[in-house]
């Protein structure tokens, strides 16, 4: 099955467009601040049943540098069997700069508080990233209590002008390897290693944004949104889609998400669990 993953990898990059694709829309020194809330639902779960997130990011570009900090906040309610319901926080940092115009480097950073699981409280995922045009490629280390996770993104960024329709793309593979895992029982029933491939497409018209995200192939533990979050609980996720729509009012850009994913929930092996997000977000760059 990996063998599969890799060639339809190797086939979609020798067959891309080759163009720069922006993952942002904030102009040189703009400030931007987001505010985002999520709804969470589980069906089939054997642990949780729905949740609420608000999350809140400031970014910041100037000529060559590029901040991003990212903060939020998730309440889940669980099931009778779990002793209390979940609250997590997890607050992550990023910066690029550009080396040339076609070149980039990245560093990140996840820091994970966690009320129930002590194997993945107080939990730091580091990143680095290099983009050459429109190729990029980011290592990332999450360091967990008894085991870590080494993830690799490769990333092939498209794009396309019609008059005043824009489409930007990419094609995204993740190779995930879990290094001790079968020192604790929260991750010892997991694969020794992940591969994931999936696609991004972003149109833009007159204001109007329509995205559309699919991913196939399992991953977990896995470091999601380039590097500003992280899914740190031992669920294997198979499929997910992400359908987005927004509109711009000058400064203001409001987005509503649906977000539908596939898992597994790895220790007590329970399988098809279905998890559905309903997200809004509200940005306003000055």
């Amino acid at each position: 099955m990996k063998l599969k993953y890799l060639l339809a990898i190797s086939w979609l990059i020798a067959t891309a467009s080759y163009a720069e694709i922006a993952e942002h829309h904030i102009h040189e020194d703009r400030t931007s601040i987001t505010l985002n809330y999520e709804f969470l639902d589980f069906t089939g779960s054997k642990q949780k049943d729905d949740g609420i997130r608000y999350g809140v990011e400031v970014d910041y570009q100037a000529k060559k540098h590029h901040f991003q900090l990212y903060s939020e906040h998730t309440d889940t309610q669980t099931k009778p069997v779990i002793p209390k319901d979940l609250s997590v926080n997890k607050y992550a940092f990023k910066y690029q700069y550009q080396l040339f115009p076609s070149q980039t480097l990245s560093l990140s950073y996840i820091h994970v508080s966690d009320n129930l699981i002590k194997e993945v409280d107080g939990g730091n995922i580091y990143g680095l990233g290099y983009r050459y045009k429109a190729f990029s490629f980011t290592q990332y280390l999450s360091d967990y209590h008894h085991f870590d996770v080494y993830q690799s993104d490769f990333k092939w960024g498209i794009k396309k002008k019609f008059s005043h329709l824009i489409l930007k793309g990419a094609l995204i593979g993740k190779y995930i390897y879990l290094d001790n895992k079968d020192s604790n029982a929260f991750s010892s029933k997991a694969e020794d290693d992940y591969l994931t491939v999936g696609a991004k497409i972003h149109a833009m018209y007159e204001g109007w944004h329509l995205s559309l995200v699919g991913y196939t192939g399992e991953r977990i533990f896995a470091v999601m949104n380039e590097g500003l979050r992280v899914q740190h609980h031992a669920m294997a996720f198979d499929k997910s889609m992400m359908l987005g729509l927004g509109k711009e009012w000058g400064n203001v850009f409001v987005k509503l998400r649906y977000i539908k994913q596939y898992a597994t929930e790895v220790p007590i092996d329970n399988d098809d669990v279905k998890v559905e997000n309903i997200a809004l977000s509200l940005e306003y760059t000055f």
